[in-house]
């Protein structure tokens, strides 16, 4: 046993030698090896003084950072302050007694703050936001980019649209320019500005998302058990998280083409975005901003019509040669229908050339109309097809 140990001994370092011999010629044979390759084969070439990085990434970075700093500077911040009730819960014997003998009130005011985003459109003061935006609010203060705050008040606004229209005092502010949201395509880049969830970070930088337009011309339900439809609505999946209500969508050329509005979100899934956002066209919310500045208020079109939809029952019982339509069923006197000379009995078949099948369908030819806009309407009486020019007037639900 002693003798094996002693051979051991002195044959261990020249086993260790020859071990590490190998590994040092493996190593160098390797290096030569991976040389000669990449020398006949290059994995990639070598960057060149003209390779341009500003191409890597979504999109072309360079423009969209472009329309990003065009724009930020008109992006402000809302805060719009309202009041809710609170009820007081009595932390101990005596508080419940003080609450029960009337001394000590069980509810009482309590202001709180909600927060949007807004755009500047003109050197003025004026800023596009959405209505419920500051639906109910006592007070509104813009902070500006600069992290000015001033106080601002309502121009005007239309519900209908999600539209409103602050001011502020003074001139000379930065503003954006709007496009033309009619000449929108599938596909295009397009960024989201606002300031979501302002209320965790201390500067007033707006934040941007990136995406493209997703879809054009959507008629979304939304609210509470999907009682309003948002007509002409702008796809998007660029992000909009809540406090970028109002802020602008941006193109690549730097326009203003929509007012970001609101999510659809997987209610299973803890309201989580599920990457549908949507917008007001900028042509809809100017029309919105041009009455309000022209009139002093947003004028809501009316018709003088009161409609049902036709069912089987009263295609077979008018003996009409055609299904669906709206028949007339009430004609306000006065009215713009009754100016048209529209009759109670008529059944609405087409509006502006197009057909109609449905209240929904209707709605939609009349929305973006203006006071004073003409319809053309084609209905069907005894028998005949008969047209009629229906002059749009102002409704005295003034929204």
């Amino acid at each position: 046993m002693k003798k094996f140990d002693y051979w051991w001994a002195r044959a261990f370092p020249y086993i260790m030698g020859t071990i590490f011999g190998l590994s040092i010629a493996l190593l160098v044979i390797s290096i030569v090896m991976f040389q000669k390759v990449n020398r006949n084969k290059p994995f990639l070439p070598a960057p060149s003084e003209e390779f341009d990085t500003r191409n890597i990434g979504y999109g072309n970075q360079s423009v969209m950072v472009s329309a990003r700093k065009s724009v930020s500077p008109a992006v402000v911040t809302i805060t719009a302050y309202k009041t809710k009730i609170v009820y007081d819960r009595p932390r101990s014997s005596y508080e419940w007694f003080m609450q029960f003998s009337g001394r000590m009130p069980r509810r009482r005011k309590e202001k709180y703050p909600s927060f949007g985003s807004g755009i500047i459109v003109n050197p003025e003061g004026y800023i596009l936001t959405n209505e419920h935006v500051i639906r109910n609010a006592e007070e509104i203060y813009i902070t500006l980019p600069d992290s000015a705050e001033v106080q601002a008040i309502v121009a005007g606004k239309a519900v209908s649209f999600d539209i409103a229209l602050l001011k502020i005092k003074g001139k000379g502010y930065s503003y954006a320019i709007l496009g033309d949201s009619d000449k929108l395509e599938i596909g295009e880049p397009v960024i989201a500005i606002g300031s979501p969830f302002t209320y965790l970070f201390n500067d007033n930088q707006p934040t941007v998302t990136a995406g493209v337009v997703s879809a054009l011309r959507r008629d979304v339900r939304q609210g509470e058990n999907a009682a309003q439809v948002f007509n002409n609505m702008i796809q998007t999946d660029a992000a909009i998280n809540p406090g970028n209500s109002g802020g602008p969508l941006v193109s690549a050329s730097g326009r203003v083409i929509g007012i970001n509005t609101f999510i659809l979100s997987d209610k299973n899934q803890t309201n989580n975005n599920v990457g549908m956002g949507f917008a007001i066209p900028i042509n809809t919310a100017r029309m919105v901003m041009e009455e309000i500045i022209t009139y002093g208020r947003f004028r809501q079109v009316w018709t003088g019509l009161g409609v049902v939809e036709l069912d089987e029952e009263m295609e077979t019982k008018l003996s009409l040669p055609f299904k669906n339509g709206l028949f007339v069923q009430q004609i306000e006197k006065g009215g713009p229908a009754d100016t048209a000379d529209l009759k109670v009995g008529d059944v609405i078949i087409e509006i502006d050339g197009k057909r109609v099948n449905s209240f929904t369908q209707a709605n939609r030819l009349i929305f973006g109309k203006r006071v004073g806009d003409i319809l053309r309407v084609t209905v069907w009486r005894d028998g005949k097809r008969l047209k009629v020019e229906l002059k749009l007037a102002e409704s005295l639900d003034r929204a």
